[in-house]
């Protein structure tokens, strides 16, 4: 059996940069995919400390772009979503991968397509329990001053839920 695979959303990828944090993906899953389209939008508007990351991480192998695929499923054709979300899905669904995406319209959808969900919220967490980093609070400040997150009360829940 593969090792899990990871599709993520240009949204959770660039929160993934801010605090350093894109080796996080390799330590839960097997490799950490992203569309061409995905890529695209992280690399138009490089700011410098998350493009550095994130050209770095893509330099270090630990994560890999590949081509949005040509074929879209009717389900995501006719929804509102942006072109990297329409992409992260579509790969998701073609590789059989969880998808990382925070933006509820594309979360509601992957959850309507089957996908098994994931946020960075939920990544962080995950690693928190297999020890790959110590604390989700320091994370999920940094996000929030930066203005990442905007449901301060699902981030206080989450932070209560896990003794943090």
């Amino acid at each position: 059996m593969s090792a899990p695979l990871l599709v993520a959303d240009s949204g959770p990828l660039t929160a993934l940069a801010r605090p350093e944090q894109v080796a996080v993906p390799a330590g839960l899953f097997g490799e950490l995919l992203v569309t061409a389209t995905v890529w695209h939008e992280v690399a138009r508007d490089p700011r410098t400390a998350e493009q550095a990351g994130l050209s770095a991480a893509f330099a270090g192998g630990l994560l890999r772009v590949e081509d949005d695929p040509i074929r879209i499923p009717s389900a995501l054709a006719q929804v509102r979503l942006d072109d990297g979300e329409r992409s992260a899905l579509a790969l998701a669904l073609l590789r059989g991968a969880t998808v990382l995406v925070d933006e509820r319209q594309g979360r509601a959808r992957a959850v309507d397509l089957g996908l098994h969900v994931l946020g960075t919220l939920g990544l962080r967490v995950r690693a928190r329990e297999r020890s790959l980093i110590d604390r989700v609070r320091p994370l999920a400040d940094a996000l929030l001053a930066s203005g990442y997150y905007r449901a301060h009360p699902l981030v206080d829940r989450t932070l209560a839920a896990i003794g943090e």
